[in-house]
């Protein structure tokens, strides 16, 4: 009940709020008597509404302060106060003059519970820690990805094929240690395509009786530029050949 009469309030106010726009912008009669009877529907629903609320026993909030004060002292006596058990050695009986048994004593045996409550708690929660711990390292451990090996390999150069035909014996003549490739590879690099001005070059070459005299005779011939991979090839061939000379 109270819930729809909240509702119906809520839609009284947006309906009165509408209105007033329209009246506001333009002043009839029947806007005005909608008005009247929406204020009125709206007043007695305001009206029902704080009946019920009177209706509703108000608690102070001091009586709700000392309730839960008296339910917190209750649950912390509970807790905290040891277990007594009575047994029956701890009454002690007396008699009187007509012989009757009247009980004169009671010692009650107290056990301290609460002691052992607490280690027993304490107990619980190391177990709890260590399983705790447990999972954790079960989890580290299957977070760690084992990265992969990359295996570095090594490509070794292959080793230099017999350059200017070193595999030939160089005491058979300068001309026979010079492979067929080189051969071709010096007429066109060093001796601009002149096959003929090399097998000149290299039989007078032949037959000096120095490197250097071989070298000054080979630079009025052709163009010596260190830079060029041919003519520093051709040059170590002609050490080689007048080192072994020698």
């Amino acid at each position: 009940m109270k819930q729809k009469l909240l509702t119906d309030i809520e839609l009284d106010v947006h309906e009165l709020k509408y209105l007033m726009d329209s009246f506001t912008k333009e002043p009839t009669p029947t806007l005005s008597e909608l008005l009247k009877r929406s204020i009125t529907r709206m007043q007695g629903r305001l009206e029902e509404l704080q009946q019920e609320v009177d209706a509703v026993q108000v608690i102070s909030p001091s009586a709700v302060e000392e309730t839960a004060e008296e339910e917190d002292e209750v649950a912390g006596s509970e807790e905290d106060s040891p277990v007594i058990i009575q047994s029956l050695e701890s009454v002690v009986v007396k008699e009187d003059e007509e012989g009757e048994a009247i009980v004169a004593e009671e010692k009650p045996v107290v056990i301290a519970a609460a002691a052992e409550t607490a280690e027993a708690a304490a107990a619980a929660e190391e177990e709890e820690e260590e399983e705790e711990e447990e999972e954790e390292g079960k989890k580290e451990e299957s977070a760690i990805v084992e990265e992969p090996v990359v295996e570095t390999v090594v490509k070794e150069e292959e080793p230099k094929s017999a350059v200017l035909g070193e595999s030939l014996k160089l005491s058979a003549g300068l001309r026979h240690a010079i492979s067929l490739n080189d051969s071709f590879r010096f007429s066109r690099e060093l001796f601009g395509g002149n096959t003929d001005l090399m097998n000149r070059v290299i039989e007078q070459i032949s037959v000096m009786s120095s490197y250097k005299t071989a070298v000054a005779f080979l630079s009025s011939k052709v163009e010596l530029n260190e830079e060029k991979e041919a003519v520093n090839d051709f040059l170590e061939l002609l050490k080689k050949y007048f080192n072994q000379s020698v």
